[in-house]
């Protein structure tokens, strides 16, 4: 046991001074490297680079940092940077069997971020799961839905299944449909739908306005009204029609079927 401490005696008497500068460099660095990233944000924030990328460089960055700091340290103690480099490769090669998912995430997410998509707000649809874009992460995709519950998705699930982005286009077609009693007048119910959809201020009159009948069915005529909104007024729309169509139907007499069954009897 003495000899023991006689040995770390030596080894503290020796590279003491470099072991604790090694350490404050490392620790300085990581400092460093919070502080750059903190401030790099700050300043892209400004700019009209994409959340995701912005979240992709300050990461990189503060991971190359943390690297260099290492390395000096490595230097300092007088350890060969190719032999540290090895170890290193090894232990990542060890680490990399083990989480492989994880690295197929963030490869993945690497793709998510640079194929962009989408973007952080747009609402869109990932193997029917539906929310808004809340944040693109290196590992994760983050959804918020239309309760409110967060949903972490993993990227592999999102490149690999499907996206469907309701956010990317600036317009966006409502399609819409609509009963009516047999024996209403069509001229009629046609005429209603399209002095809804013209008078309503949402509707974008530059586009076209399609109503048709779409089909007879069991207890009812049905009719299809497709109609054109700028994105942001898709759910407006689709929210106030129904009622603006129940109004006008009640004033004008137009009878709104529920399902029935006529049962005759023979004698």
């Amino acid at each position: 046991m003495e000899e023991f401490f006689k040995q770390i005696s030596s080894y503290i008497s020796e590279y003491g001074f470099k072991l604790l500068l090694a350490i404050c460099i490392i620790i300085v660095g990581v400092s460093i490297a919070w502080i750059i990233g903190f401030l790099l944000k700050k300043i892209l924030l400004k700019t009209r680079i994409d959340g995701a990328m912005l979240t992709f460089i300050v990461s990189i960055l503060r991971i190359a940092i943390v690297v260099l700091a290492v390395l000096i340290s490595a230097s300092i103690l007088e350890l060969t940077t190719s032999g540290l480099i090895v170890s290193l490769g090894t232990v990542i090669i060890a680490i990399g069997l083990a989480l492989k998912d994880s690295f197929a995430n963030l490869a993945n997410g690497i793709l998510i971020i640079f194929n962009k998509p989408f973007r952080r707000g747009d609402f869109v649809s990932i193997n029917g799961v539906e929310g808004k874009v809340h944040n693109i992460k290196l590992l994760t995709v983050e959804l918020i839905t239309f309760a409110n519950v967060k949903v972490v998705l993993p990227n592999s699930t999102v490149l690999n299944g499907n996206v469907i982005n309701y956010s990317a286009l600036a317009i966006r077609r409502v399609d819409m449909e609509f009963t009516v009693a047999y024996g209403s007048d069509m001229d009629k119910v046609e005429s209603i739908l399209r002095k809804i959809a013209e008078e309503h201020p949402l509707v974008l009159k530059s586009m076209k306005i399609n109503i048709y009948m779409k089909s007879h069915d069991n207890s009812a005529i049905t009719y299809a009204i497709k109609v054109w909104a700028n994105n942001g007024d898709y759910f407006s729309i689709s929210h106030s029609f129904p009622r603006l169509v129940y109004d006008a139907f009640q004033k004008e007499g137009i009878t709104i079927p529920f399902n029935q069954i006529d049962v005759h009897l023979d004698k």
